[in-house]
């Protein structure tokens, strides 16, 4: 399909597959051997990268990663806090990892954390609890970077609340609501642990000892144009409901997106893509199969001229059930096709497919799932079940892509082989395990 004369761009499902996945840095091979500078940008572009603490393969955040970089060496996201502080933790699409660059439209909200982050128990209890606060605080002050382990826990060890999952420290409990102020920020992490500090101690290393001021914050209006626009970035085509997910923007900033119209989502939505439309970051559009209307970003067009004079993506690999590309559950369906189950918390015998399925990649479609667990104990990638999804073959090409990108996700890891034990359809397990086998032999 091509421009039709009002200037819409008419996408195919596969043009338009093609360059979100331009956009996502999921289209070609990767480079060989990643540097700093390659995980820093791939950051930058994808502006957000989520936090999860599930590691039965590797937490999601470094997954991330990996399905864009090939095999990295996962401690450079570890130096990227750092010590270079070009990245730091807080709340965005969910607990999350973003660019330094980005810290004043985060400090917006940290300052109105009250309104925003803090559920209403935990508002109580910190204002119930200023001394417990004040306290540790001070000891941060005083003694430097701490974790959660190093605070003393109550003589008794209970819990306040069975169901708390700060557990019986208070001091857990403070850490995590002034992470959430901005009082503290996450230093380093330890095997996993966040480690605090303060947050002046942080932003004088990251800033060169200019530190933002908090009389110099974004308005809400700049704040909502600004992940509108990293949305747009980071998506490349995008639709008005597949907006405000991408960075969980607020409908108090919706609201200041859409000059204090009080509108629906959607609308309001379609308001501010209509707005960059007219401001030449954006082209109206439509993709087949897609009743909403869609809106190309401008800076992709070089993207969907390549694809319309025949390029096709290329890349195979495996996507966390967190990644970007797949976490808006309805954008998957709508643009891939493909369900995204994520089954760690369903009890085993109702599980669908597996505990943690990462999705497979395969030539700008989503074709299937494995279930995969490393066993570090055996130095071994286990795919417990692979799942292609309905009228997809496992060809030579698929065959290829795969066992590529499970040995690809060994290297990765440190481990030494793969073992694939069933499949559906059932001779794909044999066929993969013969081409695995060849390639290591």
């Amino acid at each position: 399909m091509s421009e039709n004369e009002g200037g819409q761009q008419r996408l195919t499902i596969e043009e338009a597959r093609g360059v979100m996945l331009a956009a996502q840095g999921l289209f070609a091979t990767p480079a060989p051997r990643p540097n700093l500078d390659a995980v820093r940008a791939t950051i930058d572009r994808l502006g957000v990268v989520q936090i999860d603490t599930i590691s039965v393969i590797e937490r999601s955040q470094y997954l991330v990663l990996w399905s864009r970089l090939g095999p990295y060496d996962a401690t450079l996201l570890d130096a990227l806090l750092n010590p270079h502080r070009a990245i730091f933790e807080y709340w965005s699409h969910a607990a999350s990892i973003v660019p330094m660059s980005d810290y004043p439209y985060y400090r917006a909200d940290m300052v109105r954390a009250g309104e925003y982050h803090l559920w209403d128990d935990l508002a109580a209890w910190m204002r119930e609890n200023p001394q417990v606060i004040a306290e540790t605080l001070e000891a941060i002050r005083t003694r430097g970077p701490l974790a959660s382990a190093d605070f003393e826990g109550p003589a008794d060890g209970k819990k306040a609340n069975p169901w708390d999952w700060y557990g019986p420290k208070e001091s857990r409990r403070a850490l995590d609501i002034l992470w959430t102020t901005g009082d503290l920020m996450i230093s380093h992490r330890r095997g996993g642990q966040k480690v605090y500090d303060l947050r002046e101690r942080v932003l004088t290393a990251a800033f060169d000892g200019n530190m933002p001021h908090d009389d110099a914050l974004p308005t809400p209006a700049e704040q909502a144009r600004h992940f509108v626009q990293r949305t747009v970035r980071a998506l490349g085509v995008l639709t008005p409901s597949w907006l405000w997910d991408y960075f969980r923007v607020r409908p108090a900033l919706q609201l200041a997106a859409t000059n204090g119209q009080k509108l629906a989502a959607r609308l309001a939505a379609k308001t501010v893509l209509d707005g960059l439309v007219a401001d030449g970051i954006l082209l109206p559009a439509t993709i087949e199969g897609i009743k909403e209307p869609a809106y190309l970003a401008v800076e992709r067009l070089p993207d969907l001229q390549r694809l319309r004079a025949g390029e096709k993506p290329a890349r195979t690999t495996l996507l966390s059930p967190f990644d970007n590309l797949i976490w808006h559950r309805s954008r998957t369906e709508s643009l891939f096709n493909y369900e995204v189950c994520f089954e760690a918390y369903v009890v085993p015998e109702k599980r669908r497919y597996g505990y943690y399925c990462l999705a497979i990649l395969h030539r700008g479609r989503i074709v299937g799932r494995v279930d995969a667990k490393a066993v570090r104990s055996e130095r071994a990638l286990l795919a417990r079940a692979i799942y292609l999804e309905p009228g997809v073959k496992p060809d030579q090409a698929l065959l290829s892509g795969l066992a590529r990108a499970l040995r690809d996700l060994v290297r990765f890891l440190k481990l030494d082989a793969v073992r694939v034990e069933r499949s559906e359809p059932e001779t794909l397990a044999a066929k993969l395990s013969e081409r695995l086998e060849r390639a290591s032999a």
